[in-house]
């Protein structure tokens, strides 16, 4: 590789890592979402907690709204519990896909490897988003039958239920601790309850969040013993909760099968790709090679989805 190329993939990847970098930040910072709260489709003042700050990649914003996908990666991004903007989560992603690409030159100028990095780059940002998403969902799920009795708790002392959210917002931690407290901040900028509670369902995506909202609109609509109704769903969700993790314990077995038989056919052809580029070259320029990995990837995933309808179970 001529040294010019090399230089100038270095100060590629330097500039849009360190973009990256700065907006990877986002990640851990303790605010509200830096988006406009609406109300009835009308925009509201942001609140005091909030840093409103200028699109850094508003090309890419336009581009993503043209598309009605800005609404959804963002929400996607917050669900994640990820205070940043789609277009700086593309960025990063981007940036890591360049970085991939780079690190292929280091090998044998081989079209799959170039490609394969390529695509573990692009992709990575995204498997993290999912895998972080899917820890803060199973975290914030144990923690809210604790907030619920501390909720009925504060309801039995004559506080109101902005009162008792507000007092799980300073007690527990995070990430209940933090829905709840969004939840106050949607209140106080105008926002009506109901409709903040229905955007804590859209960020959480739970149906055990989603069932104390029901609970608590109901109760404001009809009236009732709130706290009472919150402590049988609290009762409900552990029970709940034990029962899937018994599942999950039952179906280990299986879901380590499905990880170990879906990766080992890729991570062994990479490997052996890397080593010996002609060993598997008839597969990517060969007529034959080529339907044979078509139908072998065919056969995988059609395995692969009949493991996970066998063990998936809906408790």
């Amino acid at each position: 590789m001529s040294p010019a190329l090399l230089a100038g993939g270095i100060f590629v990847i330097s500039s849009i890592g360190g973009y990256a970098l700065v907006s990877a930040l986002g990640f851990f910072k303790e605010k509200v979402p830096r988006r406009r709260l609406q109300e009835e489709g009308q925009p509201v003042a942001d609140s005091g907690q909030a840093q409103l700050q200028a699109d850094s990649a508003p090309l890419v914003t336009r581009l993503l709204r043209r598309t009605r996908l800005d609404d959804a990666l963002q929400w996607e991004l917050l669900r994640a519990g990820l205070l940043i903007k789609p277009s700086e989560m593309i960025a990063i992603s981007v940036a890591a896909g360049i970085g991939a690409y780079m690190l292929a030159l280091a090998f044998p100028p081989s079209l799959i490897t170039k490609v394969s990095l390529l695509l573990i780059g692009l992709g990575s940002p995204w498997i993290y988003v999912q895998v972080r998403k899917q820890y803060r969902n199973k975290l914030l799920i144990t923690q809210l039958p604790e907030a619920l009795q501390l909720i009925a708790s504060s309801l039995r002392s004559g506080f109101s239920i902005l009162r008792a959210i507000e007092v799980v917002a300073n007690e527990m931690p995070a990430p209940i601790s933090r829905e709840f407290r969004w939840v106050l901040d949607e209140v106080n900028v105008g926002v009506s309850t109901d409709r903040a509670f229905t955007h804590m369902v859209r960020r959480t995506a739970s149906p055990d969040v989603k069932l104390m909202v029901t609970a608590i609109q109901i109760q404001s609509s009809v009236g009732g013993d709130l706290a009472e109704v919150l402590d049988t769903t609290s009762t409900m969700i552990r029970e709940r909760f034990q029962l899937t993790a018994e599942v999950a314990a039952l179906t280990a077995e299986g879901r380590l099968s499905a990880v170990i038989l879906g990766g080992l056919p890729i991570g062994l052809g990479l490997f052996i790709h890397m080593l010996n580029p002609e060993y598997l070259q008839p597969l990517t320029t060969e007529r034959l090679g080529i339907g044979m990995l078509i139908g072998a990837g065919s056969l995988m995933i059609f395995g692969l989805l009949i493991i996970k309808n066998m063990l998936n179970v809906d408790v």
